[in-house]
Order: structure tokens, then C-alpha cells, then sequence
């Protein structure tokens, strides 16, 4: 797990009450720290020694943790916009930096959808919950949202007849383009509606297009192999995030617009997603805001606090264990 600190030109009195207070009150041990050349030293060694003990190495998420002190957050949001909304409430913050974006494929979705129709629409519902809980995941759903804010002012349910007309009308597209980019084409390649949408199952009583933790534990018994225990990452996130409930876990205040995501799960190998990724970093950069962070995290500094934050992180790393272990499964 590839990690680093940017400290600089910080308040030393204070930076060394929270390095005092994160050891005092928090998981950190000094047996983790050799040779240290000061207290940040001290505690970024002890910190990441804790991560580390938290989180294995992910196969298909990509991500650094950074420490970074309040300046160094100021020169990474120095162009945004919103860099006003950014209230520094500790000396020192957790982000993570996501330095390149890697595409994975659904493998055999035809295979799970096969076992169960809402298979592949529970597994798609889960990454997108513990995505946002965690870090950033681009799903079919991105995708199609993103194509439709390009092409169909963000009407993802659009029909063809009102897609043309847009087209036509506010876009200028004709032709070929206006067939290529119509719903009834583009849908099927990024986002089937049989898993966007699932048809209601006949008899089912829960009316979510997405299994509940009884049924996953039920489909889990007649599966064998992979989906066996797909299905048992899918039961073990589905408690993860129902003991996240609405809580912020890693705690972040400020969001740093990242121009990547951890990784990007499609369902098929298709030009249009390349093409639409592509359109989304060239607007990226031209807009010169984002930032290769997902956020920053100030480390508390009071006892209970320090405790809840840790907590609450220990709970964000095991999600991210969990829904890393379930895209190695289900991707290439």
C-alpha cells in the first residue's frame, strides 16, 4: 500500500498536541516507530503501520492514503473554485489520491443473471453504496449518466423520439451520429434495462430490484464456486453498510473533484465507454479543477472523537476490503 506524507510549514505547537492527542487517545502504537526525524515522522510511520494492519492490498482498487498537513491541502485545491468552502479544522489530514484510472470488465454477467435475474443488479447496486462510502467506482450507471448529460440533457429514461429532437434541435447532430447516440443504441451497450430496471419477479413480496440479505443468504445455498461466494461478499457488504447507515466514515469535509476513480467496471467491451471516459477527462482538464484526490479528512483531536474516527475508519477499510475482493471476482 504505496503511502506518503506532505508536511510542510506547519504550526509546530500545534501539530505536536494532535500527534499527542492521536497517540494518547487513538489505535497508534510506538512500537511501529524507529528513528523517527520529528513527531510528523513519528506519526505518519505509526499511522500507516495501522492502516496497513486494517487493509490488505487491493487487487483491482487504486488508491494512495496520504497525510497531508493544511498547506499542503491549500496548494492541491488552489484552482477550484470552491477552495473557500475549505475550513481547516486540524493541522493535519487523511486523503486519498487516486493517480490512475484502471477499466475492468464484467466477466460471465450472463452466467449470474442466468442463476438469478437480479443478480448482476444487486451486485451493480452494492459497489455504487460502498463506492460512495469509500472511494469513487465508475459503474454502467456513470456511464449512462454522464452519455445522457452529454446527449440528452441528463434524461437517462429518455424515449428515441424525444432524443432526436434534442439532438437535432439544441446538438446539431444528424445522420448516422443521431441513430448511433439514440437510447435504443446506446442503453443496450452501456446499461441493459433488464438490469437498470429489472422486471418485476412474479410472487416476490420485497418490491427492490436488488436482492435483500435473506434472499442472498437463500441464493447463496443453491450456488457453488464463484458465485457461491460472490454472493457471500455481497452478504458481508450488505452488514457493512447497514452499520454505516448514513454516517460519513471516512469523515471527509471537503470533496477535491477527482479526475479519477479507483477503478471503472463496465459490462462490455465497448469503443462508446472508452469515448465517453475520454470526453470526461478532456472536460476535466480543460475546466483545470479536479485534483487527484477524493478528499480531505481532518484528524480529530479530542479522545471521544478520536475514538468514533478511528472507528468509523476501521469500518471504511473493511468495506473497501470487501467490495476489492468482490470486483476481483466478478471482473478482468
Amino acid at each position: 500500500m504505496p503511502s506518503s506524507a506532505q508536511l510542510r510549514w506547519r504550526t509546530e505547537a500545534e501539530f505536536g498536541d494532535l500527534v499527542r492527542a492521536q497517540f494518547m487517545h487513538g489505535p497508534l502504537r510506538a512500537a511501529d516507530v524507529s528513528a523517527p526525524m520529528d513527531a510528523g515522522d513519528a506519526f505518519s510511520q505509526a499511522f500507516f503501520a495501522w492502516m496497513r494492519r486494517q487493509l490488505p492490498r487491493c487487487s483491482r482498487l487504486n488508491f494512495r492514503p496520504q497525510l497531508l498537513d493544511t498547506n499542503a491541502v491549500l496548494d492541491t485545491i488552489a484552482y477550484q473554485y470552491s477552495r473557500a468552502d475549505f475550513e481547516p479544522k486540524s493541522p493535519l489530514h487523511l486523503g486519498f489520491e487516486l493517480p490512475e484510472e484502471n477499466v475492468y470488465r464484467f466477466r460471465d454477467a450472463g452466467a449470474f443473471q442466468a442463476r438469478h435475474s437480479l443478480f448482476v443488479p444487486t451486485m451493480l447496486s452494492l459497489i455504487e453504496r460502498a463506492s460512495y462510502k469509500t472511494v469513487f467506482v465508475r459503474t454502467p450507471g456513470w456511464f449512462l449518466a454522464e452519455f445522457a448529460c452529454w446527449h440528452w440533457q441528463g434524461e437517462e429514461n429518455c424515449d428515441d423520439t424525444y432524443a432526436r429532437e434534442l439532438m437535432e434541435e439544441y446538438f446539431g447532430e444528424s445522420g448516422e451520429e443521431i441513430e448511433r447516440n439514440l437510447p435504443s443504441a446506446v442503453r443496450p451497450e452501456i446499461y441493459p434495462d433488464e438490469l437498470r430496471s429489472p422486471v418485476r419477479i412474479p410472487g416476490r413480496r420485497r418490491r427492490a430490484s436488488t436482492l435483500s440479505e435473506h434472499e442472498l443468504l437463500q441464493l447463496r445455498r443453491r450456488c457453488s464456486g464463484v458465485q457461491r461466494r460472490v454472493c457471500t461478499e455481497l452478504i458481508a457488504l450488505t452488514r457493512l453498510l447497514r452499520r454505516a447507515g448514513r454516517r460519513n466514515v471516512l469523515h471527509e469535509t471537503y470533496d477535491a473533484d477527482s479526475l479519477c476513480s479507483a477503478c471503472a467496471v463496465t459490462l462490455t467491451d465497448s469503443d462508446r465507454t472508452s469515448e465517453i471516459l475520454d470526453d470526461h477527462f478532456e472536460n476535466k482538464s480543460q475546466e483545470g479543477e479536479a485534483t487527484y484526490y477524493t478528499g480531505f479528512s481532518p484528524f480529530a483531536s479530542t479522545p471521544g472523537a478520536i475514538r468514533r474516527q478511528y472507528a468509523d475508519w476501521t469500518l471504511a477499510f473493511e468495506i473497501i476490503a470487501h467490495l476489492d475482493r468482490l470486483l476481483a471476482m466478478v471482473t478482468i
